[in-house]
Parts: structure tokens; sequence; C-alpha cells
């Protein structure tokens, strides 16, 4: 079957969502779709209870993180549109036939997102409408809502194997097309404890900052920063701040009424520190002798 749109889902133990979010990219209408499901690890099995059905492709990334499962899946593809969707997170209604539509008018685009709304657990909590401008100052992009063509995403050899991957491609892409983002909701977000911007925020924000130089630097005509980069786990790792951004992220999470995602934030912490944040997560005051 030849796809309007492939659609590549990265997933590590993606658990019961991982169907949700599928099920999501094969409801989509006035499109013809294929899910390339890439498992990158995955030891829940989730990949493999996927129902049989011609739409689903599931092939193994063998560890090498979501860059690396990414550049797989579009290499298993053929459609002429390529579109993101993480494994925790759904595509609305009509979404990607209506950034088919924009791209399809609109030659000169040559990647599309859309506004998404923010979930915590069960919880939706707000919508954000971001503009595409200002790139090189934040990311814009909702990595997940995505659609990009084939011909763009590979003029610029798809993704770099860095953190900060689809900033960087979004940045990759300004250089050779037209970005843009449409203004309806077609993407449910889902925050979580496993987000790097909380488990390795400061790695993640360091390669922002070098993604960013790097765009810099190619209009300036300058060699590529990302190039001198030899130990990516060098960069960035901050533990004190990482601490400091689990600690955060724990009593946001609770005061969301995601007691299991502000559990997984105060396991990364100090047994001190942690013991002194618990009785705000669970909502009590502080017991005598720490933990209760």
């Amino acid at each position: 079957m030849t796809s309007d749109v492939d659609v590549i889902i990265p997933v590590r133990n993606g658990g019961r969502l991982l169907s949700r979010a599928v099920d999501s990219v094969l409801a989509q209408e006035g499109v013809s779709v294929r899910a390339i499901v890439v498992d990158d690890g995955s030891t829940d099995g989730a990949p493999d209870k996927l129902p049989p059905d011609s739409r689903i492709v599931v092939i193994p990334s063998h560890g090498r993180g979501v860059p690396g499962a990414l550049n797989t899946g579009l290499a298993h593809g053929t459609a002429t549109y390529i579109a993101r969707q993480d494994a925790d997170d759904e595509s609305m209604p009509g979404r990607l036939a209506r950034q088919v539509e924009h791209l399809e008018a609109n030659p000169g685009i040559g990647m599309v997102g859309t506004a998404f709304e923010v979930v915590v657990g069960r919880r939706t909590i707000g919508v954000i409408a971001p503009m595409p401008r200002g790139l090189l100052d934040k990311n814009p992009f909702c990595a997940g809502s995505v659609v990009l063509r084939r011909q763009v995403l590979e003029a610029v050899n798809g993704y770099r194997t860095i953190m900060a991957e689809d900033y960087d491609l979004a940045l990759r892409c300004a250089t050779i097309s037209g970005v843009s983002i449409l203004p309806f909701v077609g993407y449910r977000y889902r925050l979580s404890a496993d987000m790097s911007t909380v488990r390795r925020a400061s790695r993640q924000r360091a390669y922002a900052d070098l993604v960013r130089a790097s765009a810099r630097a190619r209009l300036d005509g300058r060699p590529d920063p990302v190039d001198e980069v030899r130990d990516v786990d060098a960069l960035g790792g901050d533990a004190a701040a990482d601490l400091e951004v689990n600690a955060w992220w724990a009593r946001e999470f609770a005061a969301l009424g995601a007691r299991r995602e502000a559990m997984s934030c105060l396991r990364r912490l100090p047994i001190s520190r942690a013991a002194r944040l618990l009785p705000q997560i669970l909502g009590r005051p502080a017991a005598q002798g720490g933990w209760s």
C-alpha cells in the first residue's frame, strides 16, 4: 500500500499508551496512513501487542535512541509526507489531513506543526498555540505534531544523533524551506516525569544552546560546532541543577494531581531531600522521623 503519510513512532517501553497513540494515527480520515513503530529496545512487549493491521509496521532500532529510531523509520518509509508521533501522545481527529492540505497548498513550506493540548494524567491543563517566529531563540514546535515533506527531510540528511534533535531539525529545515504552525489543536501532548526536560534538564538546555549556535554558524558560513562535539555525555550534565528541576517538577506534578509522576521525580532526589518534600506530594503534614 502506498501511503500519503508515513507516521514514525519511536518507542521504548510505551506500555498501554502506545496502543492509544497508534489508534489515534489509524483513525485519521482524509489521508492514507502507515504507522511505522520503531522499537528502540523495549522490554515491556508493548510493540508486540499491537493488533495485526497492514497499516502498522514494527521494526527494531536496537537501542539507538530517539534520533536513530526516527532515521530508521524514515529509511523504511515511502510516503511523500513524514509525520512525527510520540508513543505516549495522541493525534487529534483531522490533524494529518489538514497538515497535508496545507503543505499541498503551499509548496514553499517544508514543515508544519499544530497547536496542541497539554495533558497530565487524564487531565487537560491547557492549550498552546505557538507562532513559528523567533526560531533562533526558542523552539515553538511540539515535536510530535509536525509533518514534513520527505524531500526536505532527506535534503537535510534527517535527524542528527544529538539531544534536542527536533529543534535542530526545525532549524536546519528552515534554512531550505518555510516552516509553519497551524492554529488548530491537532495534537495531545502528555507531560510526564520521563521527559528529557525533566530527567536530563541541564543536558537538554546545553544541546538547545548548541543547535542554536549551529544555526548561527551556518548563517555566517562558519564551521558547525555540532561537528566538534566528541563526547556527548560531557555536554551539560549539571547534577545539582537537575536535582532542582526534578524537585520543582515533583511539586508541580503533585499540584496537578499527578502523584505517580511526582513520585517518579522524587525518587531521583537524595533520600533526605525527598523526605522533606514527600509530605507536600502526599498532601499532608510532615511526620516525625522522615518517610511515612
